[in-house]
């Protein structure tokens, strides 16, 4: 009723005191540019071991070509997809001097400084022993780092609620889109890229060289006076902000029993059981990118190639999120044949690769043959992000917004953990396969067989049958009305009496393909004991 007042007023009108009050001005786009460059600068960091985790598989591959090993080093991304056990303890405790999120991200960025300065002193050595790779040494190291961004991680995400004015809060996730994939890129194609003595001097050296322009060594060092500098200006120069929040925060013990009264409701452990085991028909792709290096395609090619996918990764969100907001998990049913369908390709792909460097054929492959591999790799990509965006936005339908953010951190770490454990199982199983003996003072090691294609011919079976008596199981969790996945029976309404139960539906779906998966299982097996 006031607005009409308002409007005739002159600009320089003031207020007198004791009139009424002058509405809230709303945030300006601009007021928190501050505020986005650092919460950019801090995903941009946490994006940096995991780039750097992403290039050794590629390095290792170089220097041994023992799957058994890689399928060890694999587990590193494992404390990013199991930070919710330690999450509310890193949201409930902090010292209110210090502020509730810089009392975990100052620590975790000094060690991670630490940890990098560290194991710049011994990585060479550890890469180059003459015995092979310490792979044990190096899975700690860099799982120690995916621990601590894992943390940092949670820290950031909570900081940014309280950092960004309300009407800004939602520009963080683009923050944290942009700062970790530019992270990622930076420590691994453009490591891979300058530790690459050929490429330098093709591009960035006049006077040719043996040597890289910069080695892991040298990159982790430099990374760790960047973790310091930068950790020193937050300290400094960036106040936290105190927040009604902090005053009501909840114990820890308050926050795990919200989280096992979500992990209770049918309907979630119902959509649990989908995403543990729905990309186990995808698993085989880490491992048909190494074979591609073994059979000829070098690790520069490779860094190359991801270096044109980080557009369609920056584009597909945009493009395929606003269908996804009004038909959740569609995009993600329509696209899994055609993902599977990739996943033949792919292989079929690495048996060409595999004939040719076999033949006496010149070792390096045809550009054909790499604009093939490009395409291939932009199908898949394209999939994989329009699947991924689908899933978030399912999620973000059906959050409870009595849990707070513990639902949505929930349904990403049971995401994450079934997309690492297929790939790690797929190395194991291509390694036991394969008997790798090392051969002494070379990197490579006899082998009887290739394991990799008995293993992707399991993996799309599986696939083929996970889809047939899987995928309905999503159409009905979709169709679930929404008071089925809340925990506070008075933020919706009863569940429908006609509402299938999810669980039933999930097990009757497992016990009619049970059949098929142990005739598939029985049959690799067979064929293990068979070579072995």
């Amino acid at each position: 009723r006031l607005d009409p007042m308002l409007r005739r007023r002159e600009p320089d009108d003031k207020e007198q005191p004791g009139g009424p009050a002058a509405p809230a001005s709303p945030a300006k786009p601009h007021s928190d540019v501050g505020n986005y460059v650092l919460l950019t600068v801090l995903y941009t960091l946490q994006g940096v071991p995991m780039g750097l985790s992403a290039s050794i598989p590629f390095i290792l591959q170089e220097k041994t070509t023992d799957y058994n090993k890689q399928a060890v080093f694999s587990m590193v991304s494992w404390p990013f997809s199991l930070k919710l056990l330690w999450a509310p303890v890193v949201d409930a405790v902090f010292f209110r001097r210090i502020g509730r999120r810089k009392t975990w991200l100052v620590p975790c960025q000094l060690l991670i400084a630490i940890t990098l300065y560290w194991g710049s002193t011994w990585i060479t050595a550890a890469l180059d022993n003459p015995s092979g790779p310490d792979i044990w040494a190096i899975t700690y190291l860099f799982g120690t780092l995916y621990a601590m961004c894992a943390t940092q991680d949670i820290a950031v995400d909570g900081w940014a609620l309280t950092m960004l004015q309300r009407a800004n809060v939602d520009k963080a996730s683009i923050c944290n889109s942009v700062g970790q994939n530019l992270g990622f890129y930076t420590s691994y194609i453009f490591f891979l890229l300058l530790s690459d003595a050929d490429t330098c001097n093709t591009y960035l050296r006049s006077n040719p060289s043996p040597e890289p322009v910069l080695d892991l060594a040298g990159f982790m060092y430099l990374f760790a006076v960047v973790f310091l500098l930068t950790t020193v200006m937050v300290v400094l120069f960036k106040r936290e902000k105190a927040s009604p929040e902090d005053a009501d925060a909840e114990g820890v013990r308050e926050a795990y029993a919200k989280l096992w009264r979500v992990c209770r409701l049918p309907a979630v452990r119902a959509l649990a059981g989908i995403l543990l085991t729905v990309r186990f028909g995808f698993g085989v792709d880490g491992v048909a990118s190494l074979k591609l290096q073994e059979y000829g395609l070098s690790k520069e090619t490779m860094a190359t190639i991801g270096t044109l996918m980080f557009p369609v990764y920056l584009a597909v969100p945009t493009l395929i999120g606003r269908f996804s907001k009004t038909h959740p998990l569609v995009t993600f049913v329509r696209c899994y044949p055609v993902r599977l369908a990739i996943g033949v390709v792919l292989v079929l792909t690495v048996l060409w690769f595999s004939v040719q460097h076999q033949s006496e054929l010149p070792s390096s492959p045809p550009k054909l043959a790499i604009a093939f591999v490009i395409v291939v790799s932009a199908a898949g990509v394209l999939v994989s992000s329009a699947m991924f965006t689908s899933q978030m936005q399912f999620y973000c339908t059906l959050s409870d917004p009595a849990i707070g953010g513990s639902y949505m951190t929930l349904l990403n770490t049971i995401t994450n953990l079934g997309g690492s454990w297929p790939s790690s199982l797929c190395l194991k199983l291509v390694g036991l396969l394969e008997q790798c003996t090392p051969i002494p003072g070379e990197s490579t090691c006899v082998r009887p067989r290739d394991g990799f294609f008995p293993v992707a011919l399991l993996c799309l079976l599986s696939g083929v049958v996970w889809m047939y008596f899987f995928l309905p199981v999503l159409h009905t969790l979709r169709e679930l009305p929404l008071s089925m996945w809340r925990v506070s029976v008075e933020l919706g309404a009863k569940p429908s009496q006609h509402a299938p139960n999810p669980e039933r539906v999930l097990v009757r779906a497992a016990m009619r393909s049970a059949p098929w998966f142990v005739v598939l299982f029985t049959s690799f097996f067979a064929l293990c004991v068979y070579w072995t």
